[in-house]
C-alpha cells in the first residue's frame, strides 16, 4: 500500500492518539469491503447535506472503530449509507476515494485533510509546482529513480508559472525555506546520518505513487490543492481505489482493472468520431480523460504553449469549466489565456451575443489579442439548452478571421447531445475552420457508469495538429482515461444515440403534464393560470439532431411570497420531488441509464463557481432555475403523478 517510507512518529502534527485504532481498522476493513453500497461505486451522489472529505472521514472512521471492537456485529450498506457522501461528484472525491485517503492518513499518522489520491500520477507533483507558482521553486528529490519529467514538459510547465527541479539522491535534512521540497517516496533522508525526524521536518511534501502526502501545510495548503484536483485531475477511480482496500485489508483483490481489447477500444474511438461527425481515422484517434475536465483542462494549455489564446465562452457555462480557464489565467505567463464571456441568459439571442463579443475583439489593437480565438459553445447550452444556429455563428467566425487574422478555433460541448454530429454540420457550411467536439462521458455515453472526457478533432489540418500538441499535453498531466475507465466504455458506448433520443422523449412528455400542472396550479376563478415557458431544445434542434434529455425553467411566483420564499422556490420544489427516492435523485449529471430523474438548481450545483452577478440574470421574478434531467427509461406515468402533485404542493 502506498504509505511514506518514514517512522509514523516522524509525521509532522501526529496526533497523540488515534481514535481508530490499528487493531479494529483490521477487523472492520474487510466487513466495510463486503458491505460497501451499490451507490458508493456511481458516479454522482445524493447532493444532500454533503460532508466533504475531512467529516466524511471523521464519521466514517468512528463507525469503523465501533465495528472493529471485539463482539459486534458485522458492517452492513446500510450502515454505511448511513453515514453521508463525502461530495456530489466523482471527479470532486467519492465516498470509496476518499475512505482510501482516510485508510493511508490513518497509517501515515496525518489527518486525512493532507492526503489526496489521484487517478494521475503526474499530478500529485504538478498540484504543488501550480499552486506555488512563482512565488517559490519547487524541488523534486528522486532518491535513485529516473526524472518524471522530461525538458520539454519541463518547459511547457514554465509556461503557467510552474518552476520545478529535479535533483536524483535523497532530501537534506535541513529545511530551505526560500524553496518547496518535495521527495520521492523513500527519498526523505540525505543517508548520511539524518534521523528520520530531522528529514521530515526539511519535506513539505512525500510522493508516494498516485498519493500525495502533505506534512507542511502553511507551505502545501490542502484546499489549494483540492481546487486544481477537481478542475485539473480527478481522485483514483473507485476500482483502483477498491482494488488497494482490499490489499491492504488482506482480502482477495477481486476488482477488474484490466484494459479493454485492443479491438473494442479501436471501435470505441472510431464510434466517438463517427457520434461527433468527422471521418473514422485511426491516425487522429480521439484523446479520452479521467474526465471531462481533466480534457478541457489539456485542451486549453496547449493553446497556452501554442503562445496564447482569447478563449470566448458563455457567462453561464458549467462552472467547474468557468473556473478551470481562471485557473489557468491566472499561472500562463504574459497574459497568455483570458477569458471574454457572452451573456445567453433569459430572452439573450446566443449568435448576436457571441457576434458582440468577437465585434469588441477585433476592435482591439492587435497587440492586445492573443494569437489564437477559440470559441467555446455549449450545444446545447447549460442550463438554457439554447442552440445557436451554425450557419451565422460560423459566418461571424469568418467575418472575424478576415477582419484580424486571428487563428480561430471553435470548441463545441456536445456532451447533452454527443449524438448531434456538430463537426459535420460545420464540416459542410465552414470546410476550412479547425474545430473539436468535446464530450463529457460520465452521462450519456457511459450510461452514467464512470467518469470520462473525449476531445475529437475535424478534418482540418490545424485541428489534426494541435490534437497531436494536445496528445503532449495529456501525458505531461498523465490524464489520460485509465484502463478500468476504458473497459467500461467501450462496453457501453453502443447504443448511446438510441438512448438520447428515448431520453429526449421523456423529457418532453414530462415537461408537458409539468406545464399543464403548473398552469391549473396558479389558476384562480378570474385569472387563468400562468404559462410557464421551458428552456428545452426545440422541436425543429431535437430533428437535427441535438437531442437533450434536460430542461430548464423558472417557477412562477406564488402570490404574496416574499423575496426569502421566491428565493428558495426552486430548491423547495427539487425537496418536493426528491422525497420520491425511487423515482428522483437531487443531484448533478443527467443521461444516466438507471430510471432516476435527476434534480437540481443548477445556481447553487453545477454553477456555483460563477459570479452571483451571472446567476441573477437567470432569475426571473426572484426565482432561479430548476433543472432536471431524464433517463431513458422510466415509469413515466408515475413521475408525471409526482410532478404534478409536487406542483399543487408547492403552490397550495
Amino acid at each position: 500500500i502506498m504509505t511514506p517510507n518514514v517512522a509514523p512518529a516522524t509525521m509532522v502534527d501526529a496526533p497523540e492518539a488515534v481514535p481508530l485504532g490499528d487493531a479494529a481498522l483490521a477487523r472492520a476493513l474487510p466487513q466495510l469491503l463486503a458491505a460497501l453500497p451499490a451507490d458508493w461505486r456511481g458516479t454522482t451522489f445524493n447532493n444532500k447535506a454533503l460532508l466533504g472529505r475531512e467529516k466524511f472521514a471523521e464519521r466514517l472512521s468512528a463507525l469503523l472503530a465501533k465495528a472493529g471492537a471485539p463482539a459486534q456485529p458485522h458492517l452492513e450498506p446500510a450502515d454505511l449509507e448511513a453515514v453521508g457522501n463525502a461530495e456530489d461528484y466523482l471527479r470532486v472525491a467519492s465516498n470509496v476515494s476518499t475512505t482510501l485517503e482516510m485508510v493511508l492518513a490513518h497509517d501515515a499518522r496525518v489527518d486525512v485533510s493532507r492526503v489526496f489520491a489521484f487517478a494521475s500520477e503526474h499530478m500529485p507533483i504538478l498540484a504543488v509546482v501550480l499552486t506555488a507558482g512563482l512565488a517559490k521553486p519547487v524541488r523534486l528529490y528522486l532518491g535513485d529513480a529516473a526524472p518524471v519529467f522530461g525538458e520539454k514538459q519541463l518547459t511547457a510547465l514554465a509556461l503557467l508559472s510552474g518552476k520545478l527541479e529535479q535533483l536524483a539522491g535523497a532530501a537534506p535534512g535541513v529545511r530551505d525555506d526560500t524553496v518547496v521540497t518535495l521527495a520521492l517516496q523513500g527519498a526523505a533522508g540525505n543517508g548520511n546520518g539524518n534521523d528520520n525526524e530531522a528529514a521530515a521536518a526539511a519535506v513539505d511534501a512525500e510522493i508516494a505513487p498516485n498519493v500525495l502526502y502533505i506534512r507542511n501545510a502553511d507551505v502545501v495548503r490542502p484546499a489549494d490543492i483540492l481546487v486544481i484536483r477537481k478542475r485539473m485531475a480527478t481522485p483514483l477511480t473507485t476500482p483502483a481505489a477498491e482494488a488497494l482496500l482490499q490489499a491492504r485489508a488482506g482480502v482477495a483483490v477481486t476488482v477488474d482493472n484490466a484494459p479493454p481489447a485492443a479491438a473494442d477500444l479501436a471501435e470505441f474511438l472510431a464510434h466517438l468520431q463517427v457520434l461527433s461527425g468527422t471521418a473514422e481515422d485511426a491516425a487522429a484517434a480521439p484523446l479520452v480523460f479521467t474526465a471531462g475536465l481533466p480534457a478541457l483542462c489539456t485542451f486549453f494549455t496547449t493553446l497556452v504553449r501554442e503562445g496564447g489564446a482569447d478563449v470566448v465562452m458563455s457567462s453561464t457555462a458549467y462552472g467547474g469549466s468557468s473556473q478551470l480557464i481562471d485557473l489557468l489565467n491566472a499561472r500562463a505567463l504574459n497574459g497568455r489565456l483570458n477569458k471574454v464571456t457572452f451573456d445567453i441568459q433569459g430572452d439573450a439571442d446566443i449568435n448576436a451575443s457571441i457576434a458582440a463579443q468577437l465585434d469588441r475583439l477585433a476592435a482591439l489593437p492587435a497587440g492586445r489579442r492573443q494569437p489564437v480565438t477559440a470559441l467555446f459553445v455549449e450545444v446545447p447550452t447549460n442550463p438554457d439548452m439554447k442552440v445557436p444556429e451554425l450557419e451565422a455563428l460560423t459566418a461571424t467566425l469568418d467575418a472575424y478571421r478576415a477582419a484580424t487574422g486571428s487563428d480561430v478555433v471553435l470548441l463545441v460541448d456536445a456532451t447533452f447531445a454527443p449524438g448531434s454530429q456538430a463537426l459535420r454540420k460545420i464540416h459542410a457550411i465552414a470546410p476550412s475552420l479547425a474545430a473539436f467536439a468535446f464530450i463529457s462521458m460520465s452521462k450519456s455515453v457511459s450510461r452514467g457508469l464512470t467518469t470520462a472526457g473525449a476531445l475529437v478533432a475535424n478534418h482540418t489540418e490545424r485541428a489534426r495538429a494541435l490534437l497531436s500538441e494536445m496528445r503532449d499535453t495529456q501525458a505531461l498531466l498523465d490524464t489520460q482515461a485509465k484502463p478500468d475507465q476504458l473497459r467500461v466504455l467501450a462496453a457501453n458506448h453502443a447504443g448511446v444515440e438510441e438512448r438520447t433520443e428515448r431520453a429526449y422523449a421523456v423529457a418532453r412528455e414530462v415537461g408537458a403534464a409539468l406545464r399543464d400542472a403548473v398552469a391549473a396550479a396558479t389558476a384562480t376563478a378570474t385569472v387563468p393560470g400562468s404559462d410557464m415557458p421551458l428552456a428545452f431544445v426545440s422541436p425543429e434542434h431535437a430533428a437535427a439532431g441535438f437531442t437533450s434529455s434536460t430542461f430548464s425553467f423558472n417557477l412562477p411566483a406564488p402570490a404574496g411570497a416574499d423575496g426569502a420564499q421566491l428565493a428558495g422556490l426552486a430548491q423547495r420544489f427539487v425537496d418536493l420531488l426528491t422525497a420520491h427516492p425511487r423515482e428522483f435523485k437531487p443531484c448533478v449529471s443527467f443521461g444516466q441509464d438507471n430510471g432516476l430523474v435527476y434534480a437540481t438548481v443548477p445556481a447553487t450545483s453545477t454553477q456555483g463557481a460563477i459570479s452571483e452577478e451571472h446567476k441573477a440574470k437567470q432569475a426571473v421574478g426572484g426565482v432561479q432555475l430548476t433543472r432536471l434531467s431524464f433517463p431513458p427509461t422510466c415509469d413515466v406515468e408515475l413521475v408525471k403523478r409526482i410532478v404534478r402533485d409536487s406542483v399543487a404542493a408547492l403552490y397550495a
